[in-house]
């Protein structure tokens, strides 16, 4: 009998809200020294789809939710001939909810975020270029930077975290403040541009101000938004940024599904704000909703809502339906855009000798136009933009802040052929 799962909280919710205009695909990528060859990769992704069966599934109606199901077609890898992070369309993946597509010398896979977070996905490709490398023949050990390559999927690895890790505690009532919305005229693919830059020359920059790269990072982003859209305004709404956060940091998991929680940080700025404001609201902000009861309460929330929703005989596509207003009416309008930070990625040095770099790349939705990523490996650390409005302006701004104030040397590349 074919094995099948639950979605995952975050699955559900991702299942939900997908849409054209909001794809829930996000990209995670290496670029290779090497031209990639697709026969070898082919046969990697085989091994590694049998190593990590959780990924090899498809989407089943069920009466109360959909579910995951064991998907026994093949995955083919194809050349890239889409723009990124574009809707999962079941008959072009024979079922599944990812791709592995290939350009030159990058290897990407895109995700539907039903399946997995930034985390499941950092293991899948770590896995996957490790048996690429194999099958080139080339001399690579996976030591303990991998999941352990040789030994068989484990119950824990495919885990809903969430539902282990939800206590009885009633949540206090809290609503969030609504922040700014950057708008644009629509466009109907996704640009994206890359910014390639010294992780450790950013680490020192953040180091300077006492703090991190995501707080760095994110209270410059802030201070190009106020720059571009809110600088000759009356009313100064709070800009914020969403923060998505490893729960398995706080609440051991070895789980390869989603299990992430998001907290939004941010603050009004005026003409007198200085950079040293923003970063220590954004640093006392993070720091107090990254506590384990903050990060708590928002694992019951997500549960408990939903355990409501399947408590009720309820139609499926009317708990979508609710789900979908609650995503559009509570999380899209309490955050700017999203800037999700995968770290340092750990390689052994044998595998990281084949690779120039990593790309990540979060899907934009019609109320958060821009979103952005952030992956490091080695010294080469990446910030990678997506957008699906024509205006690249808050985007200049901050390269542009990156370069002349604090002289960083970034290179600039991008999808648009425009």
């Amino acid at each position: 009998m074919d094995e099948w799962y639950k979605l995952d909280n975050a699955g559900k919710m991702f299942h939900a809200v997908s849409e054209q205009a909001n794809s829930s695909v996000f990209r995670i990528a290496v670029v290779m020294k090497e031209i990639i060859q697709p026969d070898q990769l082919q046969l990697a992704l085989d091994d590694v789809l049998k190593r990590l069966p959780m990924f090899a599934v498809k989407l089943r109606k069920g009466v109360f939710w959909d579910f995951l199901v064991e998907n026994n077609a093949k995955l083919f890898v194809q050349p890239e001939s889409q723009y990124p992070c574009a809707p999962m369309d079941p008959l072009e993946t024979n079922g599944f909810l990812l791709r592995v597509i290939y350009y030159r010398k990058r290897i990407a896979v895109e995700f539907f975020h039903s399946v997995t977070d930034g985390t499941g996905a950092s293991e899948f490709i770590k896995a996957l270029i490790y048996y690429y490398l194999t099958h080139l023949g080339k001399d690579v050990n996976h030591e303990s930077a991998l999941i352990d390559i040789h030994s068989e999927s484990s119950y824990y690895e495919r885990d809903d975290s969430y539902q282990n890790y939800v206590t009885d505690e009633k949540p206090a009532k809290f609503k969030e403040a609504s922040s700014y919305q950057i708008r644009g005229g629509a466009i109907d693919q996704t640009i994206v541009i890359h910014g390639k830059m010294s992780a450790e020359k950013v680490h020192q920059l953040a180091k300077r101000y006492g703090t991190t790269i995501t707080v760095f990072i994110s209270a410059l982003l802030i201070a190009a938004i106020y720059k571009e859209r809110l600088k000759y305004r009356a009313n100064q709404e709070e800009i914020k940024i969403a923060i998505p956060v490893n729960l398995r940091k706080i609440f051991p998991s070895n789980t390869l599904r989603n299990f992430f929680g998001v907290v939004n940080v941010g603050m009004a700025v005026t003409e007198t704000t200085k950079i040293e404001d923003i970063i220590s609201e954004v640093a006392t902000q993070l720091q107090e909703k990254v506590q384990k009861e903050n990060l708590q309460q928002s694992i019951n929330d997500r549960v408990k809502w939903q355990t409501r929703l399947t408590a009720r005989f309820i139609p499926l596509p009317l708990k979508y339906r609710a789900i979908r207003y609650g995503y559009r009416s509570f999380s899209e309008r309490t955050k700017a855009m999203t800037m999700t930070n995968v770290g340092k990625v750990q390689l052994p040095e044998s595998m990281e000798l084949h690779i120039s770099h990593m790309e990540m790349i979060l899907y934009p939705t019609e109320k958060s136009p821009i979103n952005g990523a952030m992956i490091a490996i080695g010294d080469k650390l990446v910030l990678t933009f997506s957008r699906i409005i024509q205006e690249a302006d808050i985007i200049r701004t901050f390269f542009r802040e990156l370069a002349k104030t604090y002289h960083l040397e970034i290179e600039v590349y991008s999808n648009d052929s425009r």
